[in-house]
């Protein structure tokens, strides 16, 4: 998913690519082995924003921006291959009018 996002974002390259709830989502599988739904993202991510994440929502928050760190990584770095090589980037959360969740990852 993130190789997909990736090749979108070379077609157009920005200084920002959106990381989707799906991709999110996928990630927080993933990273944890919990799947968890849209409305528990939502609630980890509102917990992140207002400083009241508990150690479980620690975990999936975690893995969730795990995906922003390979997105930037894969987008923004000067060599994505290069597992060594560090890439300056900022994650904002943006809730759609629906509720749902992505991320705005920007490159420093």
């Amino acid at each position: 998913m993130i190789q997909s996002l990736a090749e979108e974002f070379r077609k157009d390259p920005r200084n920002k690519v959106f990381v989707g709830e799906d991709i999110l989502l996928a990630s927080v599988l993933e990273e944890t082995g919990q799947k968890i739904d849209s409305d528990r993202l939502r609630e980890v991510i509102n917990a992140y924003l207002t400083g009241d994440l508990d150690s479980d929502a620690q975990d999936v928050y975690d893995a969730a921006a795990y995906a922003c760190s390979s997105a930037a990584k894969v987008c923004f770095a000067e060599n994505p291959d290069d597992e060594d090589e560090d890439v300056d980037y900022s994650i904002s959360w943006v809730e759609d009018s629906d509720g749902d969740f992505s991320a705005e990852v920007r490159s420093q």
